[in-house]
C-alpha cells in the first residue's frame, strides 16, 4: 500500500524528534558540547506541549497544529531522558577505538565520592588516567600536594587520591555498570588486571580490580 503524498516540510516535522535526537548525539559525541543544560528545558516543554497535543488531539482538525504539537510534545519526550541518561553514565572504550560508540564501548559511573589512600600519587594517577579514563581536575589546591581529585565528567562525581596520613578512605570504592561482561572485556582490553565475575549474597553481579599499590575497586553491574 503506497504512503499517501505529502509535501517535504510534512514529513521533516513529522520526523523531527528523530532528527533532532540524531543532530544532539552528532554535537555531544564529535563537538563536545554538553547537553545536560539542555534536559531542564525539555522537562518543562514536556509539560508545555502535552495539553496542547491532547488538546488538538480531542478537538480534531487543525491538521498543521497538531502536527506542529505533537512534534514538540515527542521531541521533549523522548531527547530529555535520553539526555538525563546519558549523563548519568560515561562511556568507556577499548585503546584500539576512535570514538566511543554503544557496540565497543562499556557504560559506567561512579555512584558517590570515592577516597583512596595512596602512597605515591604520582605513580598511581598515570593508572587512573590511563586504565580507568579518569581527567584530573583543574581545581586542585596548589598548596595541597599530597591530594589530587579526579573526574570522568567536569561536573561528576569524584575520586580523591591523597598521601596524608590523616586522610580518612572511603570502604571499598565501587564503579557501576550496565553491562559487567561488556565492561570486563574494555577493561581487559586496557591492559587492566580484572577478577572473576561473582555474585553477591543478592544475586548482584560485580569483579574486582587493583590499582598499581593493591586499592580494590569493585565494579557492579546496575
Amino acid at each position: 500500500m503506497p504512503l499517501p503524498s505529502h509535501p517535504f516540510w510534512f514529513w521533516l516535522i513529522l520526523l523531527s524528534p528523530f532528527l533532532i535526537w540524531a543532530g544532539l548525539w552528532v554535537l555531544a559525541q564529535f563537538a563536545g558540547i554538553s547537553l545536560k543544560p539542555a534536559a531542564r528545558w525539555l522537562t518543562a516543554g514536556i509539560f508545555v506541549f502535552a495539553p496542547i497535543h491532547f488538546a488538538l488531539q480531542l478537538q480534531g482538525g487543525h491538521k498543521i497544529w497538531r502536527l506542529a504539537a505533537s512534534s514538540g510534545f515527542y521531541t521533549c519526550l523522548i531527547v530529555a531522558p535520553w539526555i538525563r541518561g546519558s549523563y548519568r553514565f560515561d562511556r568507556l572504550g577499548a585503546p584500539s577505538t576512535m570514538w566511543c560508540v554503544p557496540w565497543s564501548s562499556a557504560s559506567f559511573s561512579i555512584p558517590s565520592r570515592m577516597k583512596i589512600h595512596v602512597r605515591d600519587i604520582r605513580l598511581v594517577s598515570s593508572w587512573y588516567t590511563s586504565k580507568l579514563g579518569l581527567r584530573k581536575l583543574a581545581e586542585n589546591s596548589p598548596g595541597d600536594p599530597e591530594t589530587e581529585a579526579y573526574s570522568f565528567k567536569d561536573d561528576g562525581n569524584r575520586v580523591v587520591l591523597a598521601t596524608k596520613k590523616d586522610f580518612e578512605a572511603y570502604p571499598t570504592p565501587m564503579l557501576f555498570t550496565k553491562k559487567i561482561g561488556k565492561m570486563k572485556t574494555v577493561l581487559t582490553a586496557r591492559g587492566v588486571n580484572v577478577g572473576p565475575i561473582e555474585r553477591d549474597g543478592s544475586g548482584v553481579r560485580y569483579f574486582e580490580i587493583r590499582d598499581p599499590e593493591g586499592n580494590l575497586i569493585e565494579v557492579v553491574e546496575r
